[in-house]
């Protein structure tokens, strides 16, 4: 069972978070956490994938501009378990997000949009949402 939250009409700007606290499903393929202005304008796609088109636990990063999804990009640090609980935490700064995932561990992923606010979240996938903390 696939899962969905959509957050129109935010207003996240330079140096806001937002935590997302939730627990994947045991059979995860894969969820993903997308930023930005609207559906056709992606600041960040977060896309942890466990085994979905071709990747195996790997994190696929990505922006979208005007419908057009620009160069991936890959983490290989992995911490997500299938089945098991997660906070992941987005902290939005003027040149790029940090990402914030389990164990520690921490990467950043360019504002390709050149965007100064973030009005557009959704969450969706194999992932049942528990917690959106705003900061």
């Amino acid at each position: 069972m696939e899962y969905e939250l959509l957050v129109s009409r935010a207003t996240l700007k330079p140096g806001d978070t937002v935590q997302v606290k939730g627990k994947i499903l045991p059979d995860a393929k894969s969820f993903i956490v997308n930023l930005g202005k609207d559906a056709d304008n992606i600041m960040l796609h977060f896309n942890p994938r466990f085994d979905y088109h071709g990747d195996v636990n790997t994190i696929v990063c990505n922006s979208k501009q005007h419908g057009v999804w620009g160069e991936e990009t890959r983490e290989t640090n992995f911490p997500f378990e299938q089945g098991g609980k997660v906070e992941v935490s987005f902290t939005f700064a003027a040149n790029e997000i940090k990402v914030q995932i389990p164990e520690g561990h921490e990467f950043s992923f360019p504002n390709r949009l050149d965007l100064d606010v973030i009005e557009y979240l959704i969450v969706a996938g194999d992932f049942k949402i528990k917690a959106l903390k705003f900061s």
